[in-house]
């Protein structure tokens, strides 16, 4: 066998090695069987008007993982929910479940993505990025249409309510309360009813023919 040749397979011995470790290290689950996909544009409600969100859900997130995300960004008593230094950085070092784009080439991670199902067949999803939406616009995060700040400076709470044919409508802590549930895991808009829409037009993508 020539030098080269001798070279080629160890190399090739080395990458089998490299991706038979990140194997063996994925956690169990950690790939979901079908990438789902919302669609939503954002309303005059948002600093931001008429820009398309794609959300892609990789995984929703497993029971014993939210109540870590709910401890990280629950507030203490008296302060306000998203702030510290550190918070940001403690966020982005969680397992990411998903994507929010928002047209550009950088997209926000999704560190909390929960959904339940109603009652008339319809959902509700709420998810959590690990950085306040607009971070990379040029006016910065976005806020109320009215110039109201985030109801957290360092993420942001997106909640989606779907009917029975994923279709519906879309909010976010823009300028709306959050709600943490800490003993159920569970983080939402603490008052959903009256808070503006921020995203119409709001589907489930159907899954790619090959999938159905």
């Amino acid at each position: 066998m020539s030098a080269s040749a001798a070279v080629v397979n160890r190399n090739r011995v080395v990458v089998l090695a490299l991706l038979l470790a990140v194997a063996v290290a994925a956690p169990a689950g950690a790939q979901s069987d079908e990438l789902e996909t919302f669609r939503g544009i954002t309303t005059g409600a948002v600093s931001s008007e008429d820009v398309e969100l794609r959300i892609n859900v990789l995984r929703w997130t497993a029971e014993e993982d939210r109540g870590a995300v709910l401890s990280l960004i629950t507030p203490a008593p008296g302060e306000t929910a998203g702030e510290g230094e550190d918070l940001e950085g403690a966020l982005q070092d969680l397992q990411t479940v998903g994507f929010i784009w928002t047209g550009g080439s950088l997209g926000y991670a999704l560190k909390y993505a929960h959904r339940t199902e109603d009652e008339d067949g319809g959902e509700r999803i709420v998810l959590v990025t690990d950085r306040p939406l607009g971070r990379w616009d040029r006016n910065g995060p976005w806020t109320g249409s009215d110039g109201s700040g985030p109801a957290a400076a360092a993420f942001t709470v997106v909640e989606l309510r779907l009917d029975a044919e994923d279709q519906g409508e879309g909010k976010m802590s823009v300028d709306a309360p959050i709600e943490f549930n800490g003993p159920a895991g569970t983080v939402g808009l603490a008052d959903y009813a009256s808070a503006a829409v921020h995203l119409e037009n709001v589907y489930r993508e159907p899954p790619p023919y090959s999938a159905r």
